[in-house]
């Protein structure tokens, strides 16, 4: 009872913040959906990686980061669902979603809790996946479509890392090995779509060299299969491909995604 009174609390206050939130662009509005899907892994990836004790200062504070950043996209997406009725009901679960993930990741870190974290990240991780689908296919949605394709590839950036770090913790290495494997194979699948769209400019394909770059160095690092030396590497390197995702994915909301 306690726990759907702080969710009902939680969509009010969104609902009364989102009233001073100016509306966004579609593909603005994409990204921030986006975004909540990569949110999501880089909580889940923080939480494992502070408990696996890979440099533990910087997995708190990116788990401190992701929390408030989730919490503000909320309020900008229920300006947008204010706009558009049909994000309204995705928008409401990936809310109660989220509530379940954030309440797991304020748990003390054991194997057991970060299993119990990463399940519900994939389930937010999902309901954030509904809303940029909905949003994208909403009028004027497709101005948003490289945005998606970009904004996709930080999402998997750190769910690799994430998966990467419950396989080295001994976490259901076998669900955890296949997570990671698949999530490698969309990665690389990903990044050829972009570098190949004829519309990137000069700025956009030295993003994607840059990705590229840190891919192949990243894949050398994820061969050690889940060796504890190239934890570090391996945490670095999936920071390093998210910042540069995130600089292409903003670079294709400034042209409007087209």
């Amino acid at each position: 009872m306690l726990r759907k009174l702080i969710v009902l609390l939680a969509s009010l206050l969104v609902t009364l913040a989102a009233s001073a939130v100016e509306p966004i662009s579609m593909a603005s509005a994409i990204n921030v959906a986006g975004e909540q899907r990569m949110l999501s892994q880089r909580l889940a990836k923080a939480y494992v990686q502070a408990g696996l004790d890979v440099v533990p200062g910087v997995a708190r504070e990116q788990l401190r980061d992701s929390m408030s950043r989730f919490d503000a996209n909320l309020v900008r997406l229920r300006a947008v669902s204010a706009e558009i009725p049909a994000a309204e009901f995705p928008l409401q679960q990936l809310i109660l979603r989220w509530a379940s993930l954030r309440e797991a990741a304020n748990a003390p870190a054991s194997k057991d809790a970060a299993l119990q974290v990463s399940r519900r990240s994939l389930d937010v991780l999902d309901s954030a996946e509904e809303l940029v689908g909905m949003l994208e296919t909403a009028p004027g949605g497709q101005a948003g479509h490289r945005v998606n394709l970009a904004g996709r590839q930080r999402m998997l950036s750190q769910r690799l890392v994430k998966a990467y770090m419950l396989y080295s913790w001994g976490v259901d290495r076998s669900v955890s090995l296949a997570e990671l494997e698949d999530t490698a194979r969309e990665f690389s699948a990903g990044l050829a779509r972009l570098a190949a769209l004829p519309e990137n400019s000069a700025g956009m394909r030295q993003e994607l060299d840059e990705i590229a770059l840190q891919w192949e160095w990243l894949q050398t690092a994820l061969s050690a299969e889940g060796a504890s030396s190239f934890r570090l590497v391996v945490a670095e390197a999936g920071d390093s491909i998210l910042s540069a995702t995130d600089r292409l994915t903003l670079l294709y909301e400034q042209v409007g995604g087209r």
